[in-house]
């Protein structure tokens, strides 16, 4: 299904998602959710918001960590100059700041149209699968998503 965050033990990552699963049932059952479809929905998008919170955590944290090796001579053998690291050290910094920028434009959004992009941007879901989870055509998908788009970009031009 999903890859394995790179800081989790397999058997580790399997129990967090279960126990996230089985708070999103209890959440979505409190919220009187009655209907199974929309359980299941509930309880993939916050398995889904888990995943991408844990990547999110490991590409910022862990993974420098596991690849940190502490000498210098590595550096100097891929090219090695200051003005190369200072270049590779101002692109991290501006690509940190467009990923803050672009996710408080995501969390403006309502939870449908943070969905819909969760969905088809991060998972790859087409419209026609998004259609059939939300039970609707996929034209009205379409409108929405264009229409969810409009008003990131609005959100995103005022940022």
């Amino acid at each position: 299904m999903w890859r394995r965050p790179v800081h989790w033990q397999p058997d580790d990552w399997q129990e967090e998602l279960l126990a996230v699963a089985r708070a999103a049932l209890w959440e979505g059952i409190s919220k009187g959710i009655r209907s199974e479809t929309e359980l299941q929905r509930f309880i993939m998008a916050s398995l889904m918001r888990r995943y991408r919170d844990e990547w999110n955590y490991g590409i910022r944290w862990a993974i420098p960590l596991l690849t940190e090796d502490g000498d210098d001579e590595g550096r100097e053998a891929e090219g090695g100059s200051e003005q190369i690291a200072a270049n590779s050290y101002d692109r991290q910094k501006e690509s940190i700041w467009l990923k803050m920028v672009v996710r408080e434009a995501l969390m403006r959004l309502d939870e449908d149209e943070r969905y819909l992009i969760e969905r088809q941007f991060w998972d790859g879901a087409t419209e026609t699968e998004l259609a059939r989870e939300l039970g609707i055509s996929q034209p009205a998908v379409h409108k929405r998503l264009k229409r969810t788009l409009k008003r990131l970009r609005t959100l995103l031009e005022l940022s």
